[in-house]
């Protein structure tokens, strides 16, 4: 067991605990009276209508209503999130301007280091988490894990994955996958996941790691065969489905993850008062229903659980990009 997937499963662990032991509870007041002086920003770095925006919303209007304070969702999406970690920079640190952070922005981080979330940012809390899985098409010879890692060491370069581009969580993550089990396969990047989805359900490559609120679907449709759950433990949704760690494959998970942030330097009671807004929001019988529907666990956290989990994750990707070579600008 490595250090980075150790850390990984004491931190779920902690999460469990927190969300067992009273995070949630009405947000109390600021001591400096915050929010009183005008809307909160809240800054979403993907376009609008995807699952990461839905959730944002989703929660935006649960804590709109607690804080009694008027929030308004910005969605500045490009340059692989430069351009929203641009408009935090320039941001004051007093909790009027927050943004949804995700787990594509660590890779995004490790591969390009065009920005510093820990630097920048103050975590808050996540709000929920969705695991990937490991697919193949469903016209595939390959019916387990250990099939297709087989024939792919017997044959290094014979198999091709997809992801949403070089330097993606995807990318980084199988391209690990493949070195450490001998199969050398030949990555074919695509312009989003959809794309990448379909391809996989044609034939045109042989697997991929897509997310769950893409892959079950196509499940269900009997497009694609799904191999292996990316995550520690198994879905709620996918009980059958055994994790990779099951499988005897020692990989960080796969879990995309979101959650709020503000300016680094803003005033811990400000940050407590949002975390506690989180917490509340992911509780509520609609909101988690909603984000169920989507394939996401509601999940708060302590911002010092968050910061970790980001640390963490930094770690394994930096590691990726190195052992991959990758020499993007």
């Amino acid at each position: 067991m490595n250090t980075s997937s150790l850390q990984r499963r004491r931190f779920v662990a902690s999460l469990a605990a927190l969300g067992a032991g009273g995070l949630v509870g009405a947000p109390a007041r600021a001591q400096d009276g915050y929010p009183s002086k005008g809307p909160i920003r809240v800054i979403v770095p993907l376009p609008a209508g995807g699952a990461a925006d839905a959730t944002a919303r989703m929660v935006v209007a649960s804590m709109q209503a607690q804080l009694k304070q008027t929030f308004i969702v910005e969605n500045r999406p490009g340059a692989s999130y430069s351009i929203a970690m641009q408009a935090m920079a320039q941001a004051a640190a007093d909790g009027y301007t927050l943004i949804h952070i995700n787990t594509g922005m660590c890779a995004a981080q490790a591969a390009l280091k065009k920005f510093d979330l820990l630097k920048t940012l103050a975590p808050i809390s996540l709000m929920g988490t969705m695991p990937a899985i490991l697919a193949v098409p469903a016209s595939s010879p390959f019916k387990s894990v250990q099939e297709l890692v087989a024939a792919g060491a017997a044959k290094p370069g014979s198999l091709t994955y997809g992801s949403v581009g070089i330097g993606s969580l995807e990318h980084l993550w199988t391209s690990q996958f493949s070195k450490r089990n001998g199969l050398d396969a030949v990555h074919v990047p695509y312009k989003g996941m959809p794309e990448a989805a379909t391809a996989l359900a044609t034939g045109e490559i042989q697997y991929l790691t897509p997310v769950l609120a893409v892959a079950l679907p196509l499940m269900q449709k009997g497009l694609i065969r799904p191999l292996a759950l990316l995550d520690n433990q198994r879905h709620a949704m996918l009980t059958n489905l055994p994790t990779l760690k099951e499988l005897g494959h020692d990989m960080p998970p796969v879990v995309f993850w979101g959650g709020f942030a503000a300016v680094r330097g803003t005033p811990a009671p400000v940050i407590e008062q949002l975390r506690a807004g989180v917490a509340a929001a992911v509780v509520e019988p609609d909101v988690k229903a909603k984000l169920i529907g989507i394939g996401t666990t509601a999940m708060a956290s302590t911002p010092q659980a968050f910061e970790s989990l980001i640390a963490h994750e930094l770690g394994w990707m930096s590691e990726a990009v190195k052992s991959a070579n990758l020499q993007l600008n």
